[in-house]
């Protein structure tokens, strides 16, 4: 309508000889018309434009997010059948009845041992003299100060392919910094250590040796199930020997479901123990091994760690009481003070001491 308006006004100007002035005026106001309706025109089409590529680009937004979900829900969906399928083998082992014999002993590893400790395996008596092998490790004049305080003062010993080492002592006299120098967590102030025959460059043991400490708590809030499928998973550890490892040896199944911050001490144990069964390397260092357990667990664990030897595993055993380090070790260090009395099986230490039917706690008595 006001273009029209001011059309009409135009033509009259234009029959008018006196309207000139007029006629320019209208023509400038026209044009200044013209030009704020192609900005404001130009203005709400970018604003419609900007608004239609916010929500093109909130929609894409939306559909990355629903993506991620979608991956997040299906890799928990994977682990999920994962842990169905594992717990499906695990039940499934745990159906297999065990042979029985005429007597009414179960048949364990092949033969049907005379006696049968309460929890199935084999009842342990006396260490056996056995031939070892090789020199597994080396160590020589081994020193670690701490504070101008001397906790290890020239160590000396080896350990060799297949034995159970035991290393014997009271609290205090320089057990775990011994076993925490051999596994590289602490360095040692002199000393010599050695593979074999060659001394390394460096000590790195990684490919050597696994320690394990006493009281760790590996990751508390997971279930035992995953960090023990972890474990089985880092060391390439086949479902047949993680299922002897975990339900048979350890009888971990009843806790496989709870989280590792809630196991009890025995329980606890086990799955570190577990933990060590499953590592490749040939020497385990055990802190305390038999700490927490009961009798016939403990029973049950020395039957474990004695089959450690004929797979090719060596053990250094740190144990605290003398009368389960005699049912298991080969032979053992001796250790008070930080200083090394005895060395050697348990018929040498007799013979080193006089003491022809001594006990390995009377011989340490004599020897300290």
């Amino acid at each position: 309508m006001q273009l029209a308006r001011t059309e009409l006004a135009l033509d009259r100007l234009l029959e008018s000889e006196t309207g000139a002035a007029q006629k320019r005026g209208l023509i400038l106001e026209l044009i200044a018309y013209l030009q704020h309706r192609q900005h404001a025109t130009t203005a709400l089409v970018a604003e419609r434009v900007g608004k239609s590529r916010a929500r093109e680009q909130h929609g894409e937004r939306r559909h990355m997010r629903m993506l991620d979900r979608l991956d997040l829900i299906q890799e928990r969906l994977a682990r999920l059948d994962a842990q169905v399928d594992d717990l499906r083998a695990i039940t499934t082992s745990l159906k297999v009845p065990r042979t029985p014999r005429g007597n009414g002993h179960a048949v364990l590893n092949g033969h049907a041992p005379d006696l049968v400790a309460p929890n199935g395996r084999a009842a342990l008596g006396a260490v056996e003299p056995r031939p070892h092998g090789p020199p597994l490790l080396k160590v020589e004049g081994l020193a670690k100060e701490i504070a101008g305080t001397d906790i290890l003062r020239d160590i000396s010993f080896e350990v060799f392919e297949g034995e159970i080492l035991g290393l014997i002592g009271p609290n205090g006299a320089g057990k775990t910094t011994l076993m925490e120098c051999l596994a590289g967590m602490r360095p040692r102030t002199g000393g010599t250590f050695y593979l074999g025959d060659e001394v390394p460059a460096s000590w790195d043991p990684k490919d050597l040796l696994f320690y394990l400490p006493n009281n760790v708590m590996p990751y508390a809030e997971l279930y035992t199930i995953e960090v023990l499928q972890f474990f089985g998973r880092l060391y390439e550890v086949d479902q047949r020997r993680w299922n002897q490892i975990v339900l048979r040896d350890l009888s971990l199944g009843p806790a496989l479901a709870k989280r590792v911050s809630a196991l009890s001490k025995g329980n606890m144990q086990r799955l570190l123990i577990a933990l060590a069964l499953m590592s490749p390397q040939p020497l385990l260092a055990l802190d305390e091994p038999f700490d927490g357990l009961d009798l016939h667990q403990t029973q049950a664990m020395m039957g474990i760690l004695r089959d450690l030897r004929g797979q090719e595993r060596t053990l250094l055993l740190c144990i605290h009481q003398l009368n389960d380090a005699e049912r298991i070790c080969d032979r053992f260090l001796l250790l008070a003070s930080g200083r090394l009395v005895g060395v050697g099986t348990l018929p040498e230490l007799r013979a080193q001491t006089g003491l022809s039917e001594g006990s390995l706690e009377e011989i340490f008595l004599a020897l300290t």
